[in-house]
């Protein structure tokens, strides 16, 4: 996970997996806009599992838990307000802007 830009309002961050990887059940403390730059992945959010592909953006509510499980090689961007973070259930895993 790379932070690319921020200003006073938002933050935009990167992350990248390869194919079989898993991101972790996790929340972040602001509403999540994920958009898909490419590959394939299982976001698993609300009780329903979701298939997103290249050129897709999903809101992800904030302190709502979810993970990601990566079928192709994916990247995306995700962008959340200024100062959030994104918070794992395992410790040690916590990213903060």
């Amino acid at each position: 996970m790379k932070q690319l830009q921020t200003n006073e309002h938002f933050q935009v961050v990167k992350i990248e997996f390869a194919a079989g990887a898993n991101m972790k059940r996790h929340i972040a403390t602001s509403d999540a806009y994920l958009i898909v730059e490419d590959g394939n992945a299982l976001l698993i959010y609300a009780g329903e599992t979701y298939e997103l592909s290249k050129g897709e953006t999903f809101l992800i509510q904030a302190n709502e838990e979810h993970m990601l499980k990566i079928i192709n090689d994916f990247k995306a961007w995700i962008v959340l307000a200024n100062g959030a973070q994104i918070k794992y259930f395992e410790p040690g895993n916590t990213y903060v802007n």
